[in-house]
């Protein structure tokens, strides 16, 4: 009857600025979504044309591959992550889930660097008419890692999904 005196959960500042930085510093991630039961952030590429399932099996054991060095080097051990595909001809999404306990910034660059040079002008990238300047982005990712960080330690509760949408970024609280 009265929906005022109805509480509505709030979503946490840091993990919405989390993923609204994600998506402002990596113009080829459509979309972000941080699942706290599962601690698990998913970041999907967006790609147009025709694949084959060999196409994508091929990248997929060649992202897991270069994660996998990448982990060793870092000396993270063996993280959890997950690969899939949505689709197959015209435009499909390239999903990777990965546990935030051990996730950093470097990995996140690696993980779109990755994409952007496989599937070169396929990935689909939402890019602003204005380009950012270098300090600008820069000072995103050090946002970026701040807002991880934060993460890490604070326990935040719900699901939260950031999309693009035209030219701006909005998180929705599921």
């Amino acid at each position: 009857m009265f929906s005022f005196f109805k509480r509505e959960k709030k979503p946490n500042t840091d993990a919405g600025k989390l993923l609204a930085a994600i998506l402002v510093v990596y113009p080829s991630v459509q979309s972000v979504t941080y699942d706290s039961k599962s601690d698990m952030l998913e970041l999907s590429f967006a790609l147009k044309g025709k694949f084959s399932h060999e196409d994508f099996e091929k990248f997929l054991s060649h992202i897991a591959e270069s994660i996998e060095t990448f982990h060793h080097i870092e000396g993270l051990g063996r993280a959890k992550i997950e690969l899939d595909v949505e689709g197959v001809f015209g435009t499909c999404f390239l999903n990777v889930r990965r546990e935030m306990s051990t996730f950093t910034c470097r990995e996140l660059s690696l993980l779109t660097e990755l994409a952007e040079n496989y599937f070169g002008e396929n990935l689909i990238e939402e890019t602003d008419s204005e380009i950012a300047d270098e300090d600008y982005i820069m000072a995103q990712e050090d946002y970026l890692e701040q807002c991880l960080n934060n993460i890490r330690q604070l326990r935040i509760e719900g699901r939260l999904v950031g999309v693009r949408e035209q030219e701006r970024v909005v998180i929705y609280a599921r």
